[in-house]
């Protein structure tokens, strides 16, 4: 490990988080609101590896959502932190295999996209 990075921590995770912040901010009103409460909730649950994965999943959905012009509680439903609990219990109980298999295809789905391919 770099002595650089044991003072300061990974700068990959910190870039990642900035940018993490960055959309959160970009978010029309009604998401941004729930999607900052929502990152608090999980946070204040504890410790859950891999809890910032979980959230630049979630800001993707958001983002789709609000893209389609859904209502952000026809995302979450009216119990957001019920929401919440179903996330962090489906996310609890993914393996390393998932991870690695949603990484494969969404690399894969983007190169496609970056090549024009129009069957996306």
């Amino acid at each position: 490990m770099k002595i650089i990075e044991k003072l300061i921590g990974n700068l990959d995770d910190k870039r990642a988080y900035r940018e993490y912040k960055k959309r959160v901010l970009a978010l029309p009103g009604e998401y941004g609101i729930v999607m900052k409460e929502i990152q608090s909730y999980i946070w204040s649950c504890g410790s859950l590896d891999g809890s910032l994965d979980l959230l630049h999943d979630l800001l993707a959905l958001m983002e789709a959502s609000a893209a389609e012009g859904k209502r952000v509680l026809d995302v979450t439903g009216d119990d957001v932190t019920a929401f919440c609990d179903g996330l962090i219990r489906e996310w609890q109980g993914r393996t390393w295999q998932d991870t690695v298999r949603e990484k494969v295809n969404d690399r894969i789905h983007k190169k496609l996209e970056d090549a024009g391919d129009g069957s996306h």
